[in-house]
């Protein structure tokens, strides 16, 4: 390393809140210092973002962006580690088009376009995961607007998976939405078992009855039209419908962006049209390479099926494919996303290493936020007690107890909050690790119809050229799809993930 070469340093906190409760940027800051200053880096400029976890733009980050545009000579920036630098995969492809060397000190990593294959994909993942997590936060309450909808509050009855309590902005109360500790991990886990494609909503219907949930009442058995329209719901990922427009909710979500995609493209895969009385298995799977039409289906000689374009436009492309063939080019399409169990166990151990403070984070606000609790709790027990003693009178004592039944209110909803963070964050990454390990397995016992409701997950669309097809994968499959997967990915010597197995 060049004595004195130059560096810029940039640390963030993902809220407001974060800041004031001492999830501490002074300590990143020295941190990324202290280890510029052990490689002989020259800091030349500094960056800071404060930001809610939702609020488009990062004032600091572009200053930083445009910082290294116009300066060739600095080349490297030190960072915490991967969710302190990235948001979202824009924030990914923006950094990556600069060409330059990330330093994550937390993770003792060093990626540069230079880098290995096998740390890019790591780190790839790793971006994924942090836009994930950053999905999974509340954004803050937005003051200063007047229609409850537009603040970003669910105005209507809590759906399953959720309560209301009582909120106060201002001199006004208001009803919010907070998590049903009862029923959401039920809401939860039919989110995670119709993603799979695997269940039908009659299937997941017995499942949730079993379970225990009950409409909002609780008093009756959900049905299936219940079930429908909450995979339908977009207010379980963040947003909410009000009058025919989409909000994004300061509710916490139950489930990530992602993962409610995924369940969407379940039921559009579901519900194909069938222009045919036979049901093709790969019709609306598939473009044509030439005119872009789409590709279809017939019989031939009663048995035989042959796949081609439909010929809507002018067209050179008159190739007729066996649907077995087609069979064989999906196989291995589905092939390329696939990564072994070691690797999946690599990804997994490393995931939660570089992710682990997040979680001490979350502990130290829980143990707080529970302290708090007690505090109010035991206030209200003695004050009661004073009113029996006639030592507060009846009017001092409802303004005292309303006053800190509200503040208890607030608590456990930040409760709610900090205890369901994580788990959404890591569900989900696991989920999508499980689903490329097991699809290839799967795609090959299936049969040719069954096979459309994987590639519907794992593909948005194919072209067919009369020879292969190109596929286009729905992330983060495309991300996997690039990455090694034909090969055990083993850790390196010196790596402090220790041994797989």
């Amino acid at each position: 390393m060049i004595p004195s070469e130059k560096c810029v340093l940039y640390f963030r906190v993902s809220s407001q809140e974060q800041k004031e409760t001492g999830y501490s940027p002074e300590a990143q800051l020295k941190l990324i210092r202290a280890y510029a200053q052990e490689k002989g880096f020259r800091a030349v400029q500094t960056y800071e973002d404060v930001e809610t976890a939702k609020r488009t733009g990062r004032e600091k980050f572009g200053e930083m962006v445009e910082f290294l545009k116009s300066n060739p000579d600095v080349r490297n920036i030190i960072v915490e580690k991967t969710d302190r630098l990235y948001r979202n995969f824009r924030d990914y492809v923006t950094i990556d088009d600069l060409d330059i060397v990330i330093h994550l000190v937390k993770e003792n990593e060093v990626l540069s376009r230079k880098s290995q294959s096998h740390q890019k994909f790591i780190h790839g993942i790793k971006v994924l995961m942090a836009k994930n997590y950053i999905d999974n936060l509340s954004e803050e309450t937005r003051k200063g607007m007047i229609e409850k909808a537009e603040q970003g509050f669910y105005p209507s009855t809590a759906p399953l998976g959720y309560r209301n309590i009582t909120y106060k902005i201002g001199e006004k109360e208001i009803k919010i939405l907070a998590v049903n500790e009862m029923t959401s991990p039920i809401v939860q886990k039919l989110f995670r078992l119709y993603a799979t494609g695997e269940y039908s909503l009659k299937k997941l219907t017995r499942i949730a009855q079993e379970d225990g949930l009950r409409n909002r009442l609780g008093v009756n058995k959900v049905y299936k039209s219940a079930i429908n329209k909450m995979l339908k719901n977009p207010l379980y990922s963040g947003d909410f419908i009000w009058c025919g427009k989409l909000y994004h909710g300061n509710h916490p979500p139950l489930i990530t962006k992602q993962l409610f995609e995924m369940v969407q493209d379940v039921f559009e895969a579901q519900m194909h049209p069938k222009p045919n009385k036979r049901n093709f298995a790969y019709t609306g799977l598939i473009t044509c390479a030439d005119c872009g039409c789409s590709i279809t289906a017939e019989i031939k000689k009663g048995k035989y099926v042959y796949y081609h374009c439909t010929y809507h436009r002018p067209c050179q492309n008159k190739a007729y494919i066996r649907e077995e063939e087609l069979g064989e080019m999906f196989e291995k399409i589905v092939k390329d996303i696939h990564i072994s169990d070691n690797f999946l166990e690599l990804v997994r151990r490393s995931l939660l290493e570089s992710h682990k403070d997040e979680k001490e984070f979350h502990d130290r606000q829980i143990s707080g936020l529970n302290a708090r609790y007690s505090v109010l709790k035991n206030r209200i027990d003695k004050i009661y007690v004073d009113k029996l003693d006639g030592k507060i009178s009846e009017d001092d004592y409802d303004s005292k107890v309303t006053l800190w039944r509200k503040e208890i209110d607030e608590v456990s909803d930040m409760l709610e909050r900090h205890k369901n963070a994580d788990v959404n964050y890591f569900e989900l990454g696991i989920h999508i690790l499980e689903l490329a390990n097991r699809a290839y397995s799967l795609y090959v016992k299936q049969k040719p119809v069954e096979r459309r409701k994987l590639l519907h997950i794992i593909l948005s669309n194919c072209t067919f050229d009369g020879v292969s097809l190109c596929p286009t994968y729905r992330r983060p499959f495309d991300l996997l799809a690039k990455g090694p997967s034909s090969y055990e990915m083993l850790p390196r010597e010196g790596s402090n993930l220790g041994p797989i197995g």
